[in-house]
């Protein structure tokens, strides 16, 4: 019945079998319904801004329900590199010995900005990954007690390998350092708790497995660092009260992480707030377990069809599975016949399943992987 009540908000499946969610998410009824009410509202002049702040708010503490945070610790952020880059902001001219360590495989938004740091002085140590993914002992290996930042994907978008975050949040305690994740494939998909695994910042775009649309993202600051966090180009939005704050000369920012806001995006706020209200709907906990048998079930399929797939062991799982195939070419011109929207990472085919997705189609891509 879940699967059923499930895909009954997601119209545009009926014909499609989507494993792209890693690119962007299939938009759900209640999100294509808050974007034309809002056209048709601008359009006649009646557009309301203050509903669309309210529906950002309400969004902000959807999102800290899913990863086990305060809405008064999320800021409103476009990007995760928009997040990062207001964490390297905030990051001092460094002294001799300190650094920052980071894969060398990360996606870039979660790669450049601490790049830009080796103009402030830190050294960058770049981790080649020895497996699947970069282990917390790696991590431990390279930190010192001069590392000032760990940064790490929670889930790499190139393999779906899924990171020990609270073995390398230990790594980061250890070393003195702080501990920013991208989340950008890992919110919505599986499990996350900054709390327990001390996490300084996290940050996710909203368009992903989180359901939302391009435009929205987030930023978790943990509460202790916000008094001495600063905003880089605060606006209105950065004010203790926005509504009373669109003029000088006075400057009162937020005590909360919403001083580091951008000005928000209407229309993906609308669509945001209608999307992250499944979660609720359906309850994050049920949903993740749904994902997590979905995944097992495609692993499952590919492995009774003899297909290879990226050999990540169970304890860094995820939604995203990475296929090795002879002639990638050949087998994503199936998928196009088929219905099957699926993407190529690293010359290997990847499959990026929600729980939106039915345990029949994914037994449907196996084969065509399989069989030409």
């Amino acid at each position: 019945m879940l699967a059923a009540d499930i895909r009954q908000l997601f119209p545009g499946l009926e014909n499609t079998i989507y494993l792209n969610t890693a690119t962007m998410n299939v938009g759900c009824a209640p999100a294509r319904k808050a974007y034309e009410q809002a056209v048709e509202r601008w359009t006649a002049g009646r557009f309301d801004w203050t509903e669309a702040e309210q529906d950002g708010e309400d969004a902000r503490g959807m999102f800290a329900e899913i990863i086990g945070a305060t809405a008064g610790e999320i800021a409103i952020v476009p990007s995760v590199s928009a997040a990062a880059g207001i964490v390297a902001a905030n990051m001092p001219t460094a002294v001799r010995g300190e650094s920052v360590v980071v894969a060398e495989n990360e996606f870039a938004s979660n790669y450049f900005p601490w790049l830009l740091l080796r103009e402030r002085g830190y050294e960058i140590r770049s981790i080649a990954p020895a497996g699947e993914g970069v282990s917390a002992a790696e991590f431990g290996t390279a930190a010192d007690g001069g590392t000032r930042l760990i940064a790490v994907s929670a889930v790499s978008s190139a393999n779906g390998y899924r990171a020990d975050l609270n073995a390398i949040g230990r790594v980061a305690a250890a070393s003195g350092a702080w501990f920013f994740v991208d989340a950008c494939q890992a919110a919505g998909a599986v499990p996350l708790d900054v709390v327990g695994a001390g996490v300084d910042f996290l940050a996710s775009a909203g368009h992903k497995f989180l359901l939302g649309s391009r435009g929205m993202g987030y930023l978790y600051v943990r509460r202790d660092l916000l008094d001495s966090f600063h905003p880089v180009g605060p606006g209105w939005k950065a004010a203790r009260k926005p509504a009373e704050s669109f003029y000088g000369p006075a400057m009162d920012l937020s005590p909360t992480a919403s001083r580091l806001d951008t000005s928000l995006a209407w229309f993906p706020a609308l669509a945001d707030r209608a999307a992250l209200n499944i979660f609720r709907q359906f309850g994050t906990r049920m949903l993740l377990e749904r994902n997590a048998e979905l995944s097992l079930r495609l692993r499952n399929a590919l492995t009774a069809r003899g297909q290879s797939f990226e050999p990540i062991s169970n304890d860094h799982n995820s939604t995203i599975v990475s296929v090795q195939v002879d002639d990638p070419g050949a087998v994503m011109e199936r998928f196009r016949e088929a219905n099957v929207v699926a993407s190529l990472r690293a010359g290997r085919i990847r499959l990026a399943v929600h729980f939106y997705n039915l345990e029949e189609e994914l037994d449907r891509v196996a084969q065509l992987i399989a069989h030409p």
